[in-house]
């Protein structure tokens, strides 16, 4: 009777000991037992995206959307001088000067600009190695004459290697019908 107890006792401080993770998400949710997904087309650029940097989400959202409401274009400190902006009105700016520039001209456009951020997404290319910065935004901007505007935004910035903006692809919606 001894054996028995004492064997139901080790196998029970053994089952006590487990060191297996406990996690609130399903086993069948980790991102090991995932199964692989067939997309129905083959992604151009990549479809191997993981999250990545939060302080690259930080920079960006200072330098290209705080510093734009505020109407302060100091951007040496989070653009590469080799940037290349296609903005949503089709054009193509390089290089940081020139951006600057561009953007000095279309702010002083505005009296007052309130951004919202919907969201802000960091995220790194595993395949290419590339980091970028997905942002959604809404902006209500005030021309000099009063005129009011809301616009829905999206940016994707691209991140070099030394932590720098060295690409920005920027859509928003179109105008409305009067």
């Amino acid at each position: 009777m001894k054996q028995i107890f004492l064997s139901l006792a080790a196998a029970s401080l053994m089952m006590a000991c487990n060191n297996e993770k406990k996690t609130d998400t399903p086993a069948a949710e980790t991102k090991a037992d995932k199964p692989a997904v067939t997309l129905p087309y083959v992604a151009a650029y990549s479809s191997s995206f993981e999250m990545g940097n939060p302080e690259y989400s930080a920079s960006i959202l200072q330098g290209s959307w705080k510093d734009w409401e505020n109407n302060k274009m100091d951007m040496k400190s989070w653009v590469a001088d080799t940037i290349v902006a296609f903005h949503s009105d089709n054009s193509i700016v390089s290089g940081i000067d020139s951006l600057q520039a561009r953007w000095k001209r279309g702010r002083a456009g505005y009296t007052s600009v309130i951004d919202s951020i919907d969201a802000v997404i960091p995220v790194y290319s595993t395949d290419k190695k590339e980091n970028w910065v997905l942002v959604w935004a809404r902006e209500i901007s005030t021309k000099a004459d009063g005129t009011k505007d809301t616009s829905a935004l999206m940016e994707t910035w691209r991140i070099n290697k030394d932590g720098k903006a060295d690409m920005l692809l920027q859509f928003d919606r179109a105008k409305r019908k009067k």
